[in-house]
């Protein structure tokens, strides 16, 4: 990538051609620019120059922690750019030499997304750092799920910004909405499927240029990316991207789109190349992961089945979140991988609502009963799977009978994982024009399904019993190491860093409401 890109500019500039001399003979022209005024580059065509304003104001589990710059990288940049006394001198911008603090929100979407962007700018020289403080620019992966998630990275950019720092805004937040790129001035914006230009917009951050790239891409960024992992042992794989759904509430379609399939070649080359990395769980993501495929011909059972098959026995696989419509024409075959020795017995299914009116206002195109016929049969075929869902209370259509609809589904399922969310009206959806509960209300019911969820026990049954655990990270406050059964209860052991990527057997002896304790054997 020629980081000597030209530009456009107005302003009082001036501009010293410098030549630097390299062993081969290559020179680059390198510009300083003095600017009174700032420049808004929209790199999907438009340039256009405005004034400087006034300024103003996820669950990856981390392994033993690496240092930045340790994860795996796939290639390198071609020509590596030295800087010469005089250049220092002259206090010459070289792309590549600078500190990037990356902040990730959200789901394991967005958080193989930062990964991918981290590997990126990590090929082309640049450092991480622990705090924006340190940093010569910052880059926010935001999420927009909730109100407050998004608050907090619109802060935290503005805050970095307020500082002098370059700030680059990216994730589903500025995707979803592109006129947020007029509020925030000042501030760079890079979409969820442009991803693999990370480095072309922090350059140009990094020069003081205000940057947009927004436009969704029908090809989305390749599988072949490099990465830097927050987890040497966890490859996260996005196999799509989008949904085909229509969630009255959800803000998230309108960053990722409509269902965007990785072919399955493309997805088990990934997960072959990640193993010959060291990565010992393949963790399959998207925005519905039982969508799969059906854009391209395919389906996720068919997916499943040639991952599983393309792995090692000693790598396990685990799927990530799948609303119930799509998931139910493969409940069989779904279960036949889930009970491989190397598949983890774990799935992720948001019920939202245990009322069928609830459901209709939410458009989550099925009932209480096809829920419930899904976690029945999966249960049946694989009885100790974990099955973890999502429940929103205060829904606007919700009343007192719904509400307590969703309290008996949890009261019959007890499941070991439960998200509860309060509803947040998101902008520019159909339910944030819905007629809104009290907040006490909502506080009131939020806090009433915490207490049921917290009242049953999950584990209990294991006390006792010698299981085989796969660990992969350490819990450094606590000093244990951390893994999964099958079944995918959580495992804390004495710390012993021997055991990450590793699986032994384990003798439980207790139990919380959260994980297990254990001995290995």
């Amino acid at each position: 990538m020629d980081w000597a890109l030209s530009f456009q500019a107005r302003g009082n500039r001036s501009v010293q051609a410098i030549f630097l001399a390299a062993g081969v003979g290559i020179f680059y022209l390198l510009q300083r620019i003095k600017k009174s005024r700032s420049t808004f580059l929209d790199l999907d065509g438009q340039t256009e120059t405005k004034d400087a304003p006034e300024m103003e104001d996820l669950e990856v589990p981390g392994a033993k922690r690496q240092p930045w710059g340790s994860g795996q990288v796939r290639f390198r940049r071609k020509v590596k750019l030295e800087a010469s006394a005089a250049a220092a001198e002259r206090d010459v911008h070289l792309p590549g030499k600078q500190r990037i603090f990356m902040k990730t929100q959200g789901c394991a979407h967005n958080n193989s997304d930062s990964e991918f962007m981290m590997g990126l700018l990590q090929s082309y020289g640049y450092s991480f750092v622990d705090t924006w403080q340190q940093a010569d620019a910052v880059l926010v992966n935001s999420c927009t799920v909730k109100g407050p998630s998004q608050d907090s990275a619109v802060n935290l950019v503005k805050g970095a910004r307020d500082r002098g720092k370059p700030v680059i805004l990216t994730g589903c937040v500025p995707s979803a909405d592109a006129n947020l790129a007029k509020s925030l001035v000042g501030v760079s914006m890079l979409g969820v499927s442009q991803l693999d230009r990370v480095v072309e917009v922090v350059e140009q951050a990094l020069q003081g240029h205000h940057v947009s790239l927004l436009s969704h891409r029908s090809v989305m960024p390749s599988l072949e990316l490099p990465k830097v992992r927050k987890n040497q042992f966890i490859e996260i794989i996005p196999i799509s991207g989008g949904c085909l759904g229509n969630c009255s509430y959800c803000k998230t379609k309108h960053a990722r789109g409509s269902l965007n399939s990785y072919s399955e070649d493309a997805i088990v080359s990934r997960a072959l190349q990640a193993v010959e990395e060291g990565v010992t769980e393949i963790w399959l993501t998207s925005e519905d992961t039982g969508a799969y495929g059906l854009d391209i011909g395919s389906n996720i059972a068919k997916l499943l089945h040639k991952v599983a098959d393309a792995l090692p026995e000693h790598v396990m696989l685990k799927l990530g979140m799948t609303n119930p419509p799509y998931m139910l024409a493969h409940i069989q075959s779904v279960a036949e991988v889930l009970k491989r020795p190397n598949v983890f017995e774990y799935l992720h299914v948001p019920v939202q609502s245990g009322s069928d009116a609830v459901l209709r206002a939410m458009v989550r195109e099925y009932t209480r009963a096809e829920f419930q016929r899904l976690v029945d049969g999966l249960r049946a075929e694989v009885p100790e799977i974990f099955i973890g869902t999502d429940v929103i209370c205060g829904f606007p259509a919700e009343g007192a009978e719904d509400h307590q609809l969703s309290m008996d589904l949890v009261k019959e399922y007890r499941f070991p994982m439960l998200n509860i969310s309060q509803f947040y009206p998101r902008p520019n959806t159909p339910a944030a024009k819905l007629k809104r509960l009290d907040g006490q209300t909502v506080k009131a019911r939020s806090t009433e399904m915490t207490q049921l969820f917290e009242s049953y026990s999950t584990w209990d049954h294991l006390a006792g019993a010698t299981k085989k655990v796969w660990f992969s990270e350490t819990d450094e406050k606590r000093s244990q190491t951390v893994g999964h059964t099958k079944s995918y209860a959580k495992v804390v052991v004495p710390r012993d860093d021997k055991l990450l990527g590793r699986s032994a057997m384990v003798h439980l002896t207790s139990a919380t409401k959260w994980h297990v304790q254990g001995r290995v054997v």
